[in-house]
């Protein structure tokens, strides 16, 4: 029967901001390119511990990262924490058993953060095909969700008698404030991430390297809030990145957005949506194909129990730690 320990050549501990050059590396060595130093120190900003290390001889060879995440779970706010930079030294790769050191740096991290008792009592991510196989293998994912790829051809139409659309700015806070209490409440049966004003800023606005349009839609006659999209421009394609408004909304919005792919010259318009969700975004013109990302729930602690999760999540492309 296999040995749950460790070979004593792997150490798994903490990372700490000490070990940033090591880390970045790790990363250059398992994904065949540079993460920008930058964009790291923003992911990990205020993070005590940012994920779990293993080493080698005194050297990185595994890491399982995790970024706090507020959400509303079916109405109540919770602590969450976004699994990302799951990376494994290409040298290692071969000991994918309890043994290896993926295995070390997940059940490290978990074991210690996730679950009912612990800092987070849920979380998500967004793991590739396969890293998502090897942890259904050993026991640590379970799968709950799916995202679809919902695309859309530019639309050329007269804008908006009712509805204008100008950038989000902070004097609007107020206002994006409101539609992610209306969002929040309309889907409160679902798990779906805190959008509030300061998430936006944050993960938008205040990104080091990707570009965003945040976008506040409003009442041309009362002003009134209406929803909020996010749009990343990458070339021959708009990608709605982002949405915060109720559901009844979502169809005026994506008319919204498809009208400015057009204006933009982009033919191609699309989004990411967790697949129970997919239609209500598509409407009657969206199509849809799977793209081979898998929404998982974490096993290996007690917690909430995948069954219950399944098919709740809302997440779109913003949720990630990479688009």
């Amino acid at each position: 029967m296999e040995s749950n320990e460790a070979p004593s050549k792997w150490i798994a501990d903490w990372a700490s901001p000490d070990d940033e050059a090591d880390l970045l590396a790790l990363f250059q060595r398992a994904f065949g390119q540079q993460m920008p130093k930058a964009l790291w120190q923003w992911k990990y900003a205020g993070v005590d511990c940012g994920g779990a290390i293993v080493r080698r001889d005194g050297r990185a060879v595994a890491f399982y990262g995790g970024i706090p995440r507020e959400v509303s779970l079916f109405g109540t706010q919770v602590p969450a924490v976004q699994i990302g930079d799951v990376m494994v030294d290409p040298c290692e790769r071969g000991v994918l058993t309890r043994r290896g050191p993926f295995f070390q740096a997940a059940t490290f991290y978990l074991s210690h953060n996730v679950g009912l008792g612990h800092n987070f009592p849920l979380a998500f991510g967004f793991p590739s095909q396969r890293a998502y196989r090897l942890g259904e293998r050993l026991g640590i994912y379970a799968k709950v969700g799916e995202i679809m790829r919902v695309d859309w051809s530019a639309r050329n139409v007269w804008p908006s008698l009712r509805l204008r659309t100008r950038p989000l700015l902070a004097s609007g806070a107020v206002a994006a404030d409101w539609l992610w209490l209306e969002m929040a409440d309309a889907f409160n049966r679902q798990i779906i991430g805190v959008r509030d004003f300061a998430y936006l800023r944050r993960r938008y606005i205040e990104h080091p390297t990707i570009g965003y349009s945040v976008l506040l839609v409003s009442s041309r006659f009362s002003a009134r809030p209406f929803g909020i999209i996010v749009v990343r421009d990458e070339g021959e394609e708009l990608a709605l990145v982002d949405v915060v408004a109720p559901p009844e909304r979502l169809a005026a919005l994506v008319g919204i957005f498809r009208r400015l792919a057009w204006k933009l010259g982009k033919p191609k318009a699309y989004a990411w949506i967790t697949a129970q969700h997919a239609l209500l975004l598509a409407g009657e013109s969206g199509v849809l194909a799977p793209i081979g990302v898998v929404v998982p729930a974490f096993r290996w602690q007690q917690g909430i129990p995948p069954a219950k999760i399944d098919g709740h999540w809302w997440l779109m492309a913003g949720d990630t730690d990479f688009r």
